[in-house]
């Protein structure tokens, strides 16, 4: 049954999905269409988890599987919040693409308890994984509104007023976008960061400066960093700021992958 939801949330996030290109290829948003079906899928998903939860009597944080349909409905999350305002709805363009990914993950290994067992559990761990899948979402969404952003803003400059124009959503919709995003996504990264770092110190087992996930954690927090002092400065900051949140995001993915080929963990659950 958990699978079956799984399955289930895939196949309506992977029509939202086509129906969002569908939408940019015409140049206009149809409707509500695309939102009650990724609620749909958002449904069928939390169920799955919820399940999981009473099956097993675990958080689904542990394991490539669960971990990343977790980080999956988080990201959802953000899409669902983003659609309550009509013109931010296209912004599922972006962020449905890396929750396809990351559900087919967890549907291709498995969802299901991991066989090893972590020494780092109880509420310390509850605190820093669901930290840490809150920041990532919140700034994925800041990066996507980034993104589009850049190729609204020059699309403009161009004036060229063809489907990026007249889908993609207003500049000051996606600055706001990029804006949210970073307050919630930045702290939170932060507090999972110092939660896993606080009980490593606690128990003396150092801060682990080697592992991928940490590695991965810092290079991404460095990096979204730089892009909230880009908004602080003084002055226009609006493409500036989209270009470097946009360019954090490249070099979190670039981090990501590199780490992801050369790591050699198999429950690098990301």
């Amino acid at each position: 049954m958990i699978l079956s939801l799984h399955l289930l949330a895939l196949g309506l996030y992977a029509a939202a999905w086509v129906l969002q290109l569908r939408e940019f290829r015409r140049g206009r948003e149809s409707g509500h269409g695309g939102v009650r079906i990724t609620a749909g899928g958002f449904a069928a998903h939390a169920a799955a988890l919820g399940l999981f939860t009473l099956t097993y009597r675990s958080l689904p944080l542990i394991g490539l599987g669960p971990a990343s349909s977790s980080l999956a409905l988080v990201m959802v999350l953000f899409v669902l919040a983003a659609s309550i305002h009509a013109d931010l709805r296209p912004a599922g363009l972006f962020l449905l693409p890396p929750v396809l990914l990351l559900v087919g993950q967890a549907v291709l290994v498995g969802v299901g308890p991991t066989a090893g067992q972590l020494a780092f559990r109880g509420p310390w761990f509850v605190l820093h994984v669901t930290a840490a899948f809150l920041g990532y979402a919140g700034l994925a969404a800041a990066s996507a509104a980034a993104i589009m952003y850049v190729f609204q803003f020059r699309a403009l400059k161009r004036k060229e007023f063809g489907s990026v124009f007249r889908f993609f959503p207003p500049l000051d919709s996606l600055d706001r976008l990029n804006k949210v995003g970073l307050a919630v996504g930045f702290p939170a990264l932060t507090v999972g960061l110092l939660a896993g770092w606080s009980w490593t110190l606690t128990f003396g087992l150092g801060l682990a400066l080697e592992d991928a996930q940490t590695i991965l954690g810092m290079v991404t927090w460095v990096a979204y960093l730089i892009a909230i002092a880009a908004r602080l400065r003084p002055g226009p900051h609006g493409e500036r700021a989209a270009a470097i949140s946009a360019a954090a995001f490249v070099v979190t993915l670039a981090a990501f992958l590199a780490l992801r080929l050369l790591a050699g963990e198999p429950d690098f659950f990301l």
